[in-house]
């Protein structure tokens, strides 16, 4: 009897967890960046993550356009389809000094306007730069639907110099809300765990205390 008690317990705990799990925002899956893709059209780009401006900010991205030397246009993206619909915010800079993000910064740098980056809803893009922010980090934020595609990207006019490197962090998601107001940002997620952690832990000292007093 004891046995199947224990069972049931673990089963229950189980089935609460994934219960409140489904209740979290879809980015409380893991880091935003572990479920992206990047994807080059006529590129050879690339993502380091976390960034090497961020190294504590798991979320964090440097986003390296193409430079494949064939002096066609080109662009690379970094995208996922959104599980729900809401608001991304983030900071960003970008740079057109390769290799980038060092210090002192490199000299190898090309001109403005043959590199630029920005973010995609979907199939409208926005532009946010084709200039060198100079290491300046600034806020951006946009709203994605349920079920398109979003993310960032970099475009090459010739694909020649020296690539275009945006640089991602402080990424927070603010779920789309239909009723009672929702936290929002990704620490939700870990507030949301540690809440069933919690609970759980108050249902083992209620069945203590009910083994106790039989």
């Amino acid at each position: 009897m004891r046995t199947l008690k224990t069972s049931l317990h673990k089963a229950t705990g189980v089935a609460s967890l994934l219960y409140v799990l489904t209740l979290l925002p879809a980015a409380c899956a893991g880091p935003i960046t572990a479920a992206f893709s990047v994807v080059n059209t006529n590129a050879d780009g690339s993502v380091i993550t976390p960034s090497v401006l961020f190294p504590s900010d798991p979320l964090s991205f440097d986003l390296i356009g193409g430079n494949n030397g064939s002096g066609l246009g080109g662009r690379t993206d970094f995208i996922w389809t959104a599980q729900a619909a809401g608001i991304v915010q983030f900071q960003w800079s970008y740079t057109s000094c390769y290799p980038p993000n060092e210090q002192p910064p490199s000299q190898a740098c090309d001109s403005p306007g043959y590199d630029w980056t920005g973010f995609q809803v979907d199939q409208t893009s926005t532009q946010l730069t084709d200039t060198d922010t100079a290491g300046v980090a600034v806020s951006a934020s946009f709203l994605v639907p349920a079920n398109l595609v979003f993310g960032w990207y970099v475009g090459t006019l010739d694909n020649l110099g020296e690539p275009g490197t945006l640089t991602v962090s402080d990424i927070s998601f603010t779920p789309a809300s239909s009723g009672a107001p929702e936290p929002g940002t990704l620490s939700f997620c870990i507030t949301g765990i540690l809440a069933v952690a919690a609970a759980r832990r108050r249902i083992v000292n209620i069945q203590v205390k009910k083994r106790s007093r039989v």
